[in-house]
Formats: C-alpha cells, structure tokens, sequence
C-alpha cells in the first residue's frame, strides 16, 4: 500500500481502463474518504461488494429475459429474489487487486482507493448450480452485464 500526500496528486490513482471487465474476471474502483482506515477498508469492501453484485445481478437478469418466460409477476419476483441471493453469493470471494492511501496535508483525513475483482468462474458456477434455469458461461455474463453501461 502506497501513501501520499493528497496535496499532490492531481489525478485519480485507478483508471477504469486500467481495469475493463473481461469473460475472465469483472473489476470495480472505489474511493473512500474518512480519518479511520479501518472504517476507510471495510467501507470501500461493501461499496465494491455491492457494485460488483449489482452488475452481476443485471447479467443474470438480461439472460433471463432472453431464455426465460415468466407467467406472472410473483413468478417474476421470486426470480428476482433468487438472483439477489445468487450474485450476493458469488461475490464472496471478491479480491483486492491494489489500493493507494492518500492523507491530507493538513487535517486527519484519509482518501482510500482500491480496486478490487471478482472471478466470473466462480460467478459462472453459482448461477449454474443455483435453481435460477439459466445456464451460462463467462463470456455470455459479460456481454449481458456490459449492457448495463451502455
């Protein structure tokens, strides 16, 4: 982990392009600001946690729409809740890729960055073994997740 002076930097330490989504591994880059570093890590955690499950979530969806048919919305919605608890699951190995520790100049604070990523193998394998009916694979999660950023 790297510390710097926040009066210095002038630009974000992580790119996004640094870090695109591929059919092997989906990354998130987040920033937190406080004057615990303990809270900073555990913030920046479930900021990335949450990020990453959202988009996964999405995917799940988006293939759902292609394959599945639902008759009704309770159908609909237990799908939705079912998928909630799949991508939940399938974060839980998220891994911290790389971090940078800015401290101000003057003042207690700190600005935590952190870049993190999840393996859509081990996504892939709990959407396939979950009661959702879908079957997928990497390369289909990313391009239904990536729909969401377009």
């Amino acid at each position: 982990m790297k510390e710097e002076n926040l009066s210095k930097v002038k630009n974000i330490p992580f790119q996004e392009k640094d870090y695109p989504n591929t059919d092997k591994e989906f990354f998130t880059i987040q920033n937190v600001r406080g004057s615990n570093m303990n809270i900073n890590r555990n913030r920046a955690l479930m900021a990335a946690k949450t990020v990453l499950a959202n988009q996964i979530q999405f995917g799940i969806g988006s293939i759902a729409e292609q394959e599945l048919s639902f008759e009704d919305s309770n159908q609909r919605e237990a799908f939705e809740q079912k998928s909630r608890a799949v991508s939940n699951l399938s974060i839980a190995k998220v891994t911290l890729i790389d971090s940078q520790i800015l401290k101000e100049k003057e003042g207690a604070n700190y600005d935590y960055w952190v870049v993190y990523k999840v393996l859509l193998d081990d996504v892939v394998k709990a959407i396939n073994e979950s009661d959702l009916g879908i079957i997928t694979n990497p390369a289909q999660l990313l391009t239904a997740s990536s729909t969401q950023n377009d």
